[in-house]
């Protein structure tokens, strides 16, 4: 048995050695020795917990940039989420805006009812909105296939470029109502006597769309679509209602699906699996705060030379 005389019982069968500073367990023979990664481990890698805190500086930086099997699915993840904010605010904006031109025009009977209709997707929480969505687009049961395409078996949710396109859309059924009110504001904003001008200098209805009302818009509209790109490049809701990241990508190193953002990417890093890295889930989050502060840096910079130029 160990050497009384250079350390104590640990437990009622485990004994530390002060000396060597290693554990051994009395039972089994096992050594435990600090290898410096914050727990007494033994030869086969088995850790005594608790432990203790070790610092580790820039090593999860150094792992999410440096380490291939993590590196390769980061990639893949950052540019489809790159993709998905800007599609996703391309096609809200324009499509809100068009329906804002469209329900704006004086000429158009009832609309203060079509308006009500526009702004009802808006009405509804998001995150049960693509619960629904879900069911609807369901392979085998859903609405979309079993009704409207009358029993197909589009995979809507399972394959990996229908899911995204399936992702796209539901976002801007979502979306799309935020933009319209945004956009009708605006264009109600804009004084007659502009365009009125606009309109005896000779200018054509899409002229004075796109030299007038269009700058006159984005003045007011851009800083609101800068921050529907960093809301959509951390949209969670969504992601987790509606694929939950799916379908899987088998062959990345980590949990990570076709449609996984960032955002969700990082939830299932550090929540979901059978190794849960916080400290690799941390290292995302902070470079996904310094991806959002500099794309917000320079579109606010955009936005002011816009307000001057239009001043």
């Amino acid at each position: 048995s160990p050497d009384a005389s250079s350390g104590y019982l640990y437990t009622s069968w485990m004994f530390y050695d002060e000396d060597a500073d290693t554990i051994t367990n009395l039972r089994t023979g096992a050594v435990y020795s600090d290898v410096g990664t914050g727990a007494f481990t033994s030869t086969e890698g088995q850790e005594l917990l608790p432990g203790w805190q070790v610092p580790v500086g820039f090593d999860n930086f150094l792992r999410a940039l440096t380490d291939e099997s993590i590196r390769g699915p980061l990639i893949n993840v950052t540019l489809w989420t790159f993709v998905f904010a800007g599609v996703s605010v391309a096609s809200t904006f324009f499509l809100g805006l068009f329906l804002a031109i469209v329900f704006n025009d004086m000429r158009m009977k009832g609309r203060r009812f079509y308006r009500v209709l526009m702004i009802l997707p808006y009405a509804f929480p998001s995150f049960l909105s693509a619960l629904v969505w879900a069911g609807m687009m369901n392979g085998s049961f859903g609405f979309i296939n079993q009704v409207l395409l009358g029993g197909a078996a589009v995979p809507w949710l399972t394959d990996p470029l229908l899911a995204k396109v399936s992702v796209l859309i539901v976002n801007l059924w979502l979306g799309f109502p935020y933009m319209f009110l945004v956009c009708m504001g605006a264009l109600q904003s804009i004084p007659d006597d502009i365009l009125e001008a606009a309109k005896v200098d000779g200018a054509k209805p899409w002229g004075v769309f796109r030299h007038v009302k269009l700058p006159l818009l984005l003045v007011t509209v851009a800083p609101l679509l800068i921050a529907s790109f960093a809301f959509n490049f951390n949209n969670f809701n969504l992601i987790y209602m509606l694929t939950d990241g799916g379908p899987r990508d088998t062959s990345a190193s980590i949990t990570v699906g076709h449609t996984d953002i960032l955002i969700s990417m990082v939830y299932k890093v550090a929540f979901t699996g059978q190794l849960r890295d916080y400290g690799l889930a941390s290292a995302f989050t902070i470079l996904i705060f310094i991806v959002i502060a500099v794309i917000s840096v320079i579109s606010f910079q955009k936005t002011k030379s816009l307000e001057e130029l239009n001043g």
